[in-house]
Order: C-alpha cells, then structure tokens, then sequence
C-alpha cells in the first residue's frame, strides 16, 4: 500500500465519521416535525395577514369618508364665516347710509333754513322799503314801479346747494353758461363744476364757435367730457386731435367735413365710444373697417343716410372681435344695401335689439329670414318704404318682434330718391310733391288693420 493510497482512505473514513455523528447529532438536537402541524401554522399566518389587509382596506375607506366630510364641514364653516362677514359688512354700511343721509338732511335742513331766513329778511326790506315810500307814490307811478327803486337786495346764487345749481345750469346752452361764467367769480366756479361738463353740445353754436374754443374746451374737460355733440359742424383735423379719451357718446351727423380720415382720428382717440351717430355723411367702405378695430364696445350705430359705402363695408363690422356687442342699428336710407350685407351681419350680431331698414329698397324677404335665424333678440323692426317686402313675409315677421313698422308704398319726393334707389330729378312739381306726402300719410302704420 502507497503513502498516497493510505491518506486517500484516512480521508474517506474521516468524511464518513463526520457525517455519521453530523446525522447523529441533527436527530438528538432537532425533534422531528409533523407536516400537519407546519400546515396549520401556515394557514394560521394566512389568515392572519388576511384580516390586517382587510382591516387596512376598511381603514382606508373610513380614513377617506372622515377627511371627506372634514373637508365638507371646513368649507360649509368657511361659507357661514363668509356669510356672516358679508352680513356684518351689510349691516356697518346701512348704519353708515342711514347716517350719511341724516347728516346729508340735516345739512341740507340748515341750508333750506338758512335761505328761508335771508328770503324773510329780503322780504322785510322790500315790505319796510315800500312802507317808507308809499307816502311819496305820485298817481302815475303804480307800486310795480317802486321795487325797481334803490338798491337791488341782496342774494347769492351761488349759497344753493350743489344739485340745485347744477339743475339750474343743466337747462343752459354752451353760450349762455360760458356768459355766465363771465359775471363774477362766485358764477364762475358754479360754472366750472366737473358734473357740468359731462356733456358738451357744440351744435347749438356752429356758426359762432371757432375752432380755437373748441380744441381749449375739450382741453380743460378732457377728462369729465362723455357725450359730444358736433352735428352739423364743420369739424377739421387739428379739433379732432383733441377728443376725449373717456367719451362714449359722439353725434357727428350732418358733418360736411368728416372723411375717412377725420374718423380714423376719432377711431384713435376715443375707442371706448358706446353711441355712434355718422347719420347723413360721406362715409365710405374705409370707414366701415374702422369701426370693428377700435370701437369694440360699440352699442348704438346710426349709418342713416350713408349712401357711399357698399354691402362689403357693412360686412366689414363682423371682422375680428367686430361690433358684435351692437344694440341698435340705424340703416334707414342706404338704399345701396342688399340681402347678402344682412346675412353676414346677422350671423354676427346676436345683440341686435333695434333695427331700421326704411327706405332700403333693395331688400327682399330673404333679409327677414336671416334676421329670424340669426338676431333672437330682436323686438323692434322698422321696414317703412321697403317696396320688395312682402306683406306675408312681414306679417310673419310681426308675431316675432314686439313693435314694427311697414309698408310697401313709394317712398316720399322729399326723400330724394326713386322706388328703385335711384336719384330725383331736382325738379319736381310741387302738388306731385302734397300729394305723395299725403299718401305716405295714409300708408302709414298709424291704423290697427295696417299694422302687421
């Protein structure tokens, strides 16, 4: 036997001894288990990580209705506090009312007593004034003539309140406030109350006025002018430079001065214009494109009149944001228009409250249609001198709108104009003329049975 085959079996032997006492060991050491009982406890633990999942689930619904319903008192305690605080407020600023007005009436209480005293005092003076005289009154001169006598009594306008004055001065013209103005200076700042100059009419002095007045008036009033009314005069470029930018109301009808570029100065200075009268001008289609860029407030539109822009200018008011806020619309006498101008403009138009087609003669009943599918809103028509109008088409038109007016006559010489839109010799005869005015007269929708 070799030294190497000795250690291989000293090798083997040893390995075995090991596993043997190793086996030996593991049996004393380690009981035996039962399969049975390893199962239970295994199902045991099953059952128990089971219930933790399903007590977990149930938390966690029960955990989300709690916070639910946290949430809801929080907001339902947050709409009380609201409430409660707009109350409080409602009640602090009627109490604060209810005081102002007191105090208000008792100033004005003071100020109506004060009046009375120095009226009675005025009266006292005349009465003691008369009594003195009276001996003195020759037979040709009557008492009227004795209050005319001696010094003129004594009372100050301008110790009225503030709402009397400015009622007073509202019934006055441009001229005579800015007479006024001139007596004294006590007049003058009666004359110069900002509430004054809201609205300025410059037509009731056209042919004295200058140009010069008119740029420093609106100058000083800028920014308290929102009505202007410049009807009938001439206006130029360097007065319209001078708009106010807070105006809303703007009358430039019978202008015979106003172009496309005299209204893209008016387009620029003032874009917040809510009434618009361009009635009777020579306005043309670079105006119409005008008026949906800059006036996208606009309400109120008066083209009447207007006989130089066509059916596209009238569809340039739906471009862009457009004059879709439009209330009132006055066509009346642009014979030029046709259908399809109405058909844009009642597709954008959903507004249109008012609406006057007199005299367009050029219309037809396709126009009452669109008007039907496009403007709800629409309670008052005006369809007088409308030729190609039908009576049914109107009739059916009437039980939509609450007030129209129609009728399918020749329009009146005075009117300028042919039943086909088209210009009167100037030449007329004058009873051809009476009488065409007394069948417009009778054609009118001043009876019940015309009425449509």
């Amino acid at each position: 036997v070799t030294p190497e085959l000795m250690i291989k079996a000293c090798t083997f032997y040893t390995g075995r001894l090991l596993k043997t006492h190793f086996y030996t060991w593991r049996k004393i050491a380690i009981p035996p288990t039962n399969e049975d009982d390893l199962l239970a406890e295994k199902m045991e633990k099953s059952i128990e990580y089971d219930n933790f999942r399903l007590k977990k689930c149930v938390f966690h619904h029960w955990y989300s209705y709690v916070k639910g319903r946290k949430e809801r008192l929080k907001d339902t305690l947050l709409r009380v506090q609201q409430m409660f605080y707009c109350y409080k407020l409602i009640i602090i600023l009627t109490k604060w009312r209810d005081k102002a007005r007191h105090k208000y009436k008792e100033r004005e209480d003071e100020l109506m007593l004060k009046h009375e005293l120095q009226f009675k005092k005025w009266r006292s003076k005349i009465k003691l004034r008369v009594n003195s005289k009276e001996e003195y009154i020759s037979p040709e001169q009557n008492v009227s003539e004795v209050f005319l006598v001696g010094e003129i009594p004594e009372f100050d306008v301008s110790q009225l309140p503030k709402r009397t004055v400015l009622q007073i001065f509202s019934y006055l013209s441009l001229r005579d406030v800015v007479i006024c103005g001139q007596v004294n200076r006590s007049w003058l700042l009666m004359t110069q109350m900002s509430s004054l100059w809201n609205g300025i009419d410059f037509s009731a002095v056209k042919n004295i006025i200058t140009d010069k007045h008119i740029v420093s008036t609106l100058q000083r009033w800028r920014l308290n002018v929102l009505c202007l009314n410049f009807r009938g005069c001439v206006l130029r470029l360097k007065t319209l430079r001078s708009l106010c930018r807070n105006l809303q109301e703007l009358n430039v009808s019978d202008c015979p001065t106003l172009t496309n570029e005299s209204m893209r100065y008016i387009s620029e200075s003032c874009p917040g214009v809510l009434y618009l009268n361009l009635s009777n001008t020579t306005i043309t289609n670079r105006t119409m494109r005008l008026l949906p860029r800059y006036f996208h407030s606009l309400q109120n539109l008066s083209l009447a009149y207007c006989r130089k822009f066509t059916d596209k200018g009238l569809q340039y008011l739906n471009l862009g944001n457009g004059c879709h806020k439009l209330i009132y619309l006055d066509l009346s006498g642009c014979t030029q228009i046709t259908d399809s101008a109405l058909e844009m403009l009642s597709a954008k138009c959903h507004y249109l409250y008012v609406l006057d087609v007199s005299s367009c003669n050029l219309l037809t009943d396709q126009m009452l249609v669109n008007l039907q599918m496009g403007c709800k809103q629409l309670r008052i028509l005006k369809m007088l001198y409308c030729r190609l109008i039908s009576k049914e088409a109107a009739k059916r038109m009437s039980s939509i709108v609450q007030q129209q007016e129609y009728n399918a006559t020749d329009p009146p010489l005075w009117f300028g104009y042919d039943c086909e839109g088209k210009p009167l010799p100037e030449q007329q005869d004058i009873t051809q003329l009476k009488d065409s005015e007394l069948m417009a007269e009778e054609s009118t929708y001043s009876s019940e049975e015309e009425a449509v």
